[in-house]
C-alpha cells in the first residue's frame, strides 16, 4: 500500500450504511472490521433512519442501498444531494441490482459510485477495501471514471 492509499484511508473516520437486510449489514461491518477497525460504523435500515441520523452527524461516506422501506434509497440520495450541507458526501450506491437503468438512475441522481453486492464475503472484503483506498476528496473524478460509451458502469 502506498502512502497516498494510507491517507485516503485515514481521511474515512466514520462510515454509514443504510440497507434493511440485516445479512448485508452483519456481513458489511465484519468485512469493514477485518479491514480497518478504527472507522466507525453506523448503520440505519430504512431511508427514514438515515435521515434522521443525517441531520445531526456527517459521515465521511455513505452506502445506500436502493431498495428499503419507508424511503428508499433513490429518494434519500435525492434529499441528499438537495441538501446543500451534503454536497460533498460521497454516496455509494450498494445493490443487488445490476440493471443498467438502475445503474444510470442512481449515477444520474447523484452517486459518486455504483456497487453490486458481491456473491461472496472475499469478494466484499476486496472490494470495500478497493473502496476505501480511492481518493474521497474528489467523488467527481471517481464518478466520471464510470461513464464509458454514454453509460455509467457499476465499480469492479
Amino acid at each position: 500500500m502506498t502512502t497516498t492509499d494510507t491517507k485516503h484511508q485515514q481521511a474515512i473516520r466514520t462510515i454509514f450504511i443504510a440497507d434493511d437486510d440485516t445479512d448485508d449489514l452483519l456481513l458489511f461491518s465484519d468485512a469493514l472490521a477485518r479491514i480497518h477497525p478504527a472507522i466507525k460504523l453506523e448503520n440505519v435500515r430504512n431511508g427514514i433512519e438515515l435521515l434522521s441520523l443525517l441531520s445531526h452527524l456527517k459521515p465521511d461516506l455513505l452506502f445506500l442501498d436502493l431498495e428499503m422501506p419507508g424511503k428508499n434509497g433513490l429518494e434519500c440520495l435525492v434529499e441528499i444531494r438537495e441538501n446543500p450541507q451534503y454536497t460533498h458526501l460521497p454516496v455509494v450506491v450498494f445493490s443487488s441490482t445490476s440493471r443498467p437503468a438502475n445503474i444510470d438512475t442512481a449515477y444520474e441522481m447523484g452517486a459518486d459510485l455504483f456497487f453490486v453486492k458481491p456473491a461472496n464475503y472475499n469478494e466484499l472484503v476486496n472490494s470495500i477495501r478497493s473502496i476505501l483506498e480511492l481518493d474521497w476528496s474528489a467523488p467527481s473524478k471517481i464518478k466520471e471514471k464510470y461513464l464509458v460509451n454514454g453509460h455509467y458502469v457499476p465499480f469492479v
